[in-house]
């Protein structure tokens, strides 16, 4: 008897122990007998482990497998429970889906059926279920997914972009390289696996690894126009931006670069900034001939003016006859503005501005060709017109300074 008392006692502390490793695996043992609907074991209840009580009605062994089965996932669920005891089954079999916890939020278990035992007539007595909680695989499928789609659509974003854009290692060869910097580049699909010295030329690519690389390295990020050669040996011009990468721990793993073809840009700035110069050429050399300055006699000058008179051209005309005072020692300018088309207030203005200035110098002025809306708008203005005469014509003015001049050299 002692010898059979040891033996249960081992046979309890076997059992015990098989128990308490039973209880701390990952996943939960249910043994039942499908053909008499009965739990034989459990190792821990799986309406617990999904927060309900351990008594709550409708969810005792399996049961709650289909009580709290997701709407989709239901079905299928009582097929695969039923399924085990139809006498049909497979010794193992498994099924994924949904499950309710009790804080209304689901988690994803797999639960796979495996046959233990038979009864002469083949039906499954003793089977096992064992019941996997897979929510974190799940949800790191379901982030891989996202991850996945957001990359395929990153990169046709960046294969189909209108700049070019390409992927260099560490040691100068060119990784990727989408359509637009293929096209523009010259060389095709057999832009990628080629050396970064294939794309410029001698002294491009020497300017590259001497200003360009070293301050890429330093900051880690370059922004500026490089020359670059087509195999055909022609050039395009392309406004750069390029950035290094690096891994985890911080080290540079290659260079990405964005390319735009500026060629055209910069030709076009070319041709209107050289004819911006032309127009400006041009309007100087107008502006010489709409204030002519003709010598009439010893210390007179004449300057017919044509056209309209804005505050720019008023400015001109006041500096212009200025220099004229000093240089020439003029003691009468006549300033004929029978070619004025209108004489508004601002002009009437203007020109009494220049006969102030020109009387600073020692100079009369003369003011010649005014018709009648001339004399009214000088009439508005309310100044003293001291210093200023006016006469109705060129003819008028030139004998009138004439005569001033003669009179001077007199006295």
């Amino acid at each position: 008897m002692s010898r059979l008392e040891q033996i249960e006692r081992d046979l309890r502390a076997e059992l015990g122990r098989a128990n308490a490793v039973l209880q701390a695996v990952p996943y939960l043992l249910c043994v039942h007998d499908p053909a008499e609907q009965r739990k034989l074991y459990e190792n821990r209840s799986l309406s617990v482990e999904l927060g309900y009580a351990a008594d709550e009605p409708g969810l005792a062994g399996l049961d709650a497998f289909v009580a709290l089965a997701h709407p989709d996932d239901q079905t299928r669920a009582r097929e695969h429970l039923d399924h085990a005891g139809d006498g049909h089954a497979s010794d193992s079999a498994e099924l994924a889906y949904r499950l309710r916890k009790a804080d209304g939020s689901w988690c994803w278990l797999t639960r796979r059926e495996i046959v233990l035992a038979r009864d002469g007539a083949g039906t499954p007595r003793q089977v096992m279920s064992v019941v996997q909680d897979i929510t974190g695989r799940k949800d790191m499928e379901v982030e891989q997914r996202r991850q996945a789609e957001e990359l395929g659509v990153s990169k046709r974003l960046i294969d189909n972009a209108l700049d070019g854009i390409t992927l260099t290692s560490m040691s100068g060869q060119v990784v990727y390289a989408n359509t637009a910097f293929k096209a523009m580049s010259g060389f095709g699909d057999a832009s990628v696996n080629r050396p970064m010295a294939d794309f410029y030329s001698p002294e491009s690519f020497h300017q590259l690894s001497s200003e360009v690389l070293p301050i890429l390295m330093k900051d880690g990020a370059w922004r500026g126009v490089l020359k670059i050669r087509r195999p055909d040996g022609s050039e395009w011009m392309g406004q750069t931006t390029a950035v290094v990468l690096v891994g985890p721990a911080g080290e540079p793993t290659g260079m990405a670069a964005f390319f735009r073809d500026i060629t055209e840009q910069l030709r076009y700035e070319e041709e209107t900034l050289a004819q911006m110069r032309l127009i400006q050429a041009q309007q100087a050399a107008l502006r010489e001939l709409g204030t002519p300055l003709i010598p009439i006699a010893e210390g007179v000058i004449a300057m017919p003016l044509i056209g309209a008179i804005d505050r720019e051209r008023a400015q001109q005309i006041l500096e212009t006859l200025l220099n004229a005072l000093g240089q020439k020692q003029a003691a009468v300018a006549i300033l004929d503005i029978t070619g004025v088309k209108a004489v508004d207030e601002e002009v009437a203005a203007a020109l009494v501005r220049i006969a102030q200035a020109a009387r600073l110098l020692g100079a009369d002025v003369v003011l010649s060709g005014v018709r009648p809306v001339v004399a009214q708008a000088l009439v508005n203005l309310g100044t003293e017109l001291r210093g200023l005469v006016t006469c109705g014509t060129l003819q008028s003015g030139i004998a009138y300074a004439l005569k001033r001049k003669a009179r001077s050299m007199t006295v």
